[in-house]
């Protein structure tokens, strides 16, 4: 980042050319990334530090290679990259390792495979795309935020430095006026760059946030003040105090009001981003202006200073004991634990980045530097998957003996009294018991244990347009067809009724989709605050699939936990219940059409915790990652949906008992596993369930004949 970027012709601290603003500033973004990630109040908007590191660093590297254009005709490509690598590896390397020195005696055994996947990707400094695809996976929404979450923005300026050279030596490669050609450059990236930063952002949030194509502009912005830094240098000392006025106001601003980083790099980031670009302006003016001098005062200068280690260690220690202590830590805590992250980097910067930035031990020699950075890379990746296999080993399972028979028997024999009608049920207490060295599926595999129609992309993602797969299961010679309608809630119970279609001979048809409920209502997805445009289009398209397939039957199915808007504000409490129960009802009515009998599933518990995780810490206690009956079921939201199966003459179905037989709601029954995230059965678990929704279906259907 800018925070690991030399200033203009700097080598030595000590450098005529030093400037002080610059530094400054750097100390003011970090500050302000420090601050708010550890959630201190009055800096919600903290996050634009990184945006005002890509200006400062675009301004900064631009800066260098127009200099070595203009003095020797071209870029030295191997010194470039040996600079960055003496720049930027040494700390992060000394970071990660620390990390995953952390991780292996602190976390639960279940993080690990996805940390080693984390670290492998910091240490190529490919973190952006890593989380951008792992964001778009609606099941890993509820993921534990990782220690090394942080170098997405490492990941997208080291992109940019292998880039932005090559298109540099490209324009330039004539010697003739290389100002005014990278100038021309930079604005004509920065127009593209930042129209589809604005397009994709609406379409696919996580990617519009994380890659680098969509972030270029920030960088660029810099670029096109450093092409024309010969022009501006000649600014009157009063309007260089004004631009650098209204600039710092703008950063400080923006740290402090802005609340919405979902709309980041989109058009909200253009008040940081210009703010920084004004106070770089200011700085150019042959006098220091009041502002400049204000942000080149000494503190600022030593947060600056150690910017680079300060941005590495902070999201760690800040991170990792959280997930150590399973809660939201109080804000002394937070506090101490920045102020430990500070001395970290103070030391980090005075014995690691300033003696190796020298050539200390990896040398000066370019091809050497760059053999270093890719065996430390190598040995990142080898030791974060050694520790992974290592920590792991215990959870993999050592199968079962059971058939599937066998197992939905267990099942079966479960003796549940379902209550009266709006009384609550009598649970006997959980026993407790390790977690089974059968346990199925395992803790290492559960989060694949899915429903096959995830893979057969019969289920949709919300990112993506609704599935044209036949999504026939069951028995698909069969003339009489059933379907299952609604949300991912809806496909956790696939395998149970793919199990009942076969046996009843019917032809199955799926249509679900993630975080988008059956009701006829705009869905919104907090998470990316915006509505997700293609939900709409997806039921009303589903809707008409089953129409046309003129099923016997259909199972409508969804989550208690979405959410809707009005005019792009979110509707909670009553006003979200009767929004819903209109939606359901008018849902309810153009399936009827089809001639079908509608059957409702109530929505199954929500676990407290992740479960996954949860047991790997505690092996010897599958009580200790139980939720209390009162907290994963909602009684007033099962009094809603009995409701609306009684407005339209539809049969309800409660599961709740098969799921929760026993208080607080066992993740482990017998030797299955129920869930694998907070809010999904595992596919082996709902299979194992089959028996138990065969009978309340042939009851459903009794009472409607």
């Amino acid at each position: 980042m800018a925070i690991a970027e030399e200033l203009p012709a700097q080598r030595v601290d000590t450098d005529a050319h030093f400037r002080g603003d610059i530094q400054g500033l750097r100390g003011i973004a970090v500050g302000l990334v420090l601050l708010f990630h550890a959630s201190i109040p009055g800096f919600r908007g903290g996050f634009v530090g990184v945006d005002i590191f890509f200006v400062l660093s675009g301004y900064l590297i631009t800066g260098n290679l127009l200099r070595e254009v203009k003095s020797n005709g071209r870029i030295d490509f191997k010194e470039f990259y040996a600079r960055r690598i003496r720049r930027l590896l040494p700390a992060s390397s000394v970071v990660l390792l620390a990390t995953l020195i952390a991780a292996i005696f602190w976390f639960p055994p279940l993080l690990m495979p996805g940390l080693a996947v984390d670290l492998t990707s910091a240490g190529l400094y490919g973190s952006n795309i890593d989380f951008a695809v792992r964001a778009t996976d609606y099941f890993a929404s509820s993921v534990i935020p990782s220690p090394v979450l942080h170098f997405w923005s490492l990941g997208v300026e080291e992109q940019f430095y292998l880039f932005w050279p090559l298109l540099i030596s490209l324009v330039t490669f004539r010697r003739k006026n290389p100002a005014l050609k990278i100038f021309l450059l930079s604005l004509a990236v920065l127009i593209s760059s930042f129209t589809f930063a604005n397009w994709l952002l609406d379409r696919n949030q996580p990617w519009g946030f994380f890659s680098f194509p969509t972030r270029a502009w920030e960088l660029i912005l810099g670029a096109l003040l450093a092409s024309a830094a010969q022009g501006v240098a000649k600014l009157p000392r009063a309007i260089a105090g004004l631009a650098g006025a209204v600039g710092l106001l703008m950063v400080l601003y923006s740290g402090s009001t802005q609340s919405d980083p979902l709309k980041f790099p989109g058009t909200a980031a253009l008040m940081p981003t210009i703010g920084a670009l004004l106070i770089i302006l200011a700085g150019t003016s042959r006098t220091l202006t009041l502002p400049s001098k204000i942000i080149a005062t000494k503190p600022l200068q030593f947060l600056g200073k150690i910017s680079y280690s300060l941005y590495l260690w902070h999201w760690p220690v800040l991170v990792i004991p959280q997930v150590i202590s399973g809660t939201h830590l109080r804000i002394l805590e937070r506090i101490g634990l920045a102020i430990l992250s500070i001395l970290l980097a103070a030391i980090t910067e005075r014995y690691v980045e300033r003696p190796f930035r020298r050539g200390f031990v990896i040398s000066l020699k370019p091809l050497r530097n760059i053999a270093i950075a890719g065996v430390i890379a190598s040995l990142i990746a080898v030791l974060a998957f050694g520790a992974d296999y290592v920590s792991t080993s215990e959870l993999r399972g050592k199968g079962s003996t059971e058939s599937a028979a066998d197992e939905r028997n267990f099942i079966d024999s479960l003796t549940i009294k379902q209550a009266p009608l709006n009384a609550a049920p009598v649970r006997p207490a959980t026993v407790d018991f390790p977690v089974p060295a059968n346990l199925q599926p395992s803790l290492l595999n559960a989060i694949q244990d899915r429903p096959i129609t995830y893979a057969d992309h019969c289920h949709t993602q919300e990112n993506l347009k609704p599935s044209t797969k036949p999504c026939i299961y069951g028995d698909t010679t069969s003339d009489i067809t059933v379907a299952l309608f609604g949300d991912s809630h809806a496909l956790s119970w696939f395998p149970a009724l793919n199990q009942v279609a076969k046996e009843k001979h019917w032809k199955l048809l799926s249509l679900t989709m993630s975080a988008c409920t059956p009701a006829d209502i705009p869905a919104y997805n907090p998470s990316t605050a915006s509505l997700m445009n293609n939900c709409p289009i997806w039921r009303q398209a589903s809707i008409q699939r089953i129409i046309n397939a003129h099923p016997f039957l259909i199972l409508v199915a969804g989550t208690s936990g979405f959410a809707t808007a009005i005019n792009g504000v979110e509707i909670k409490g009553a006003q979200r219940t009767a929004i819903y129960t209109a939606g359901m009802n008018r849902t309810i009515a153009k399936l009827q059409t089809s001639g079908a009998q509608v059957v409702m599933m109530s929505d199954t518990p929500a676990q407290a915790q992740d479960p996954l995780v949860c047991l790997s810490a505690h092996p010897k206690s599958t009580l200790a990652c139980a939720t209390p009956a009162a907290t994963a079921i909602s009684s007033d939201w099962i009094a809603v949906e009995r409701q609306i199966a009684k407005t339209n003459g539809v049969s309800l179905i409660e599961p709740q008992l098969w799921v929760c037989p026993t208080d607080p709601c066992p993740v482990v029954i017998g030797n299955l596993l129920t869930y694998f995230d907070t809010g999904h059965m595992t596919a082996t678990f709902s299979q194992a369930l089959a028996g138990r929704l065969k009978t309340a279906l042939d009851a459903a259907i009794s009472a409607n004949a």
